[in-house]
């Protein structure tokens, strides 16, 4: 309930004095910045959800995403820098995120065979067994989120998104 109470407030911040400052600015435009506050509030608030399913497995969200890239991968290894990429984060913190899963028997690094420079990650089959135990439940309460639209409206929802992020990388600056 704790948390119910702080996004409350934190909803109510956004849509009042939010609202009330941006209105001084010529260029403010209420719907534009709402649908910016939404996307930001509601990626907080599923992520929130998400990292909770995973914490009560002994993993952080993060590392739960790195044993899906593996996972996902044909040879059930990846190069470190290639997850960082498909995480968007830094080389330093997939070292740091990888480090952790070696410690907890999840992955294992090695040097490419044909490149010693390049670390390869691989997934463990203790790794493959929590997201075995894990997934089931994850997909069931991501199912459960969404279940709020229809598949019709799920296709618009992606499509729509899908249109605010090409258009966000065509602005330049």
């Amino acid at each position: 309930m704790a948390d119910n109470k702080h996004t409350d407030r934190r909803a109510e911040y956004y849509w009042s004095q939010v609202k009330k400052h941006g209105a001084k600015y010529p260029e403010f435009n209420w719907p534009s910045v709402e649908i910016l506050l939404n996307l930001v509030y509601t990626y907080d608030v599923v992520s929130g959800h998400l990292s909770r399913k995973t914490a009560a497995f002994g993993i952080t969200k993060a590392g739960f995403s790195v044993l899906m890239i593996l996972s996902r991968s044909q040879s059930k290894a990846c190069k470190q820098n290639e997850i960082s990429q498909l995480m968007l984060v830094s080389r330093a913190n997939i070292t740091g995120l990888v480090d952790g899963l070696a410690r907890q028997g999840l992955v294992e690094r090695a040097n490419d065979p044909n490149d010693r420079r390049v670390n390869m990650v691989r997934i463990l089959p203790k790794g493959e067994k929590l997201l075995e135990d894990l997934l089931p439940g994850y997909y069931r309460h991501v199912q459960e989120m969404s279940s709020v639209f229809t598949a019709a409206e799920k296709k618009v929802f992606n499509d729509l998104l899908m249109r605010l992020r090409n258009r966000t990388g065509e602005i330049k600056g």
